[in-house]
């Protein structure tokens, strides 16, 4: 417990920032195409264990398709658990589980323990980023900027999870076609 206080207090806002998208990450089984947006609708999840689609439409603002097939996706991915609601025999009850609820816990440890700031963080990466449905991958990307201030085409696409050249070239040449990303140099 003392050595990750003392590890989160040496370490930048960039880095912190880095680690709890890893997490989150870890999180969504690995899946760093993940968007943002799942991220939140776990969080929520979390935050409220029991819940239903329809309190996630109603806390975040989704419509009714986009929370059926982001649970779904966390459902199939093995994220949340789904049983019958005590409260309504037509409502699933949903809660997180398993791998998932560890890597949230550890991104959560970053915020202590505060869903309000950790939605806030994803918000503001949402905000950031100019795509219409920005990933974690896209995260990792403008937090890595934000830590090295500024860095080569190079230096991001090294920070990325494990996928294709082609996909991480795609990602970073997105940022910066769309303008989230500025301050690269080639190389």
């Amino acid at each position: 417990m003392v050595t990750n206080l003392a590890k989160r207090a040496m370490t930048t806002e960039g880095q912190k920032a880095c680690m709890i998208i890893d997490h989150l990450v870890e999180a969504l089984g690995n899946e760093s195409s993940s968007s943002l947006r799942r991220a939140s609708i776990l969080a929520d999840i979390d935050q409220h264990p029991g819940t239903t689609q329809a309190g996630i439409m109603e806390r975040l603002s989704l419509d009714k398709s986009t929370v059926k097939r982001e649970t779904d996706w966390l459902f199939d991915y093995g994220c949340i658990r789904v049983q019958d609601s005590e409260n309504d025999g037509r409502a699933k009850a949903i809660e997180i589980c398993g791998y998932s609820k560890q890597g949230l816990d550890a991104a959560l440890g970053y915020f202590d323990g505060d869903h309000g700031k950790m939605q806030m963080f994803l918000d503001t990466y949402e905000k950031v980023s100019k795509q219409q449905k920005p990933t974690l991958r896209d995260a990792k990307v403008i937090a890595t900027l934000y830590e090295k201030k500024r860095a080569t085409k190079q230096d991001l696409i090294d920070k990325l999870y494990e996928s294709s050249a082609a996909t991480k070239n795609r990602v970073v040449n997105k940022l910066i076609e769309d303008g989230t990303v500025r301050g690269t140099t080639d190389g």
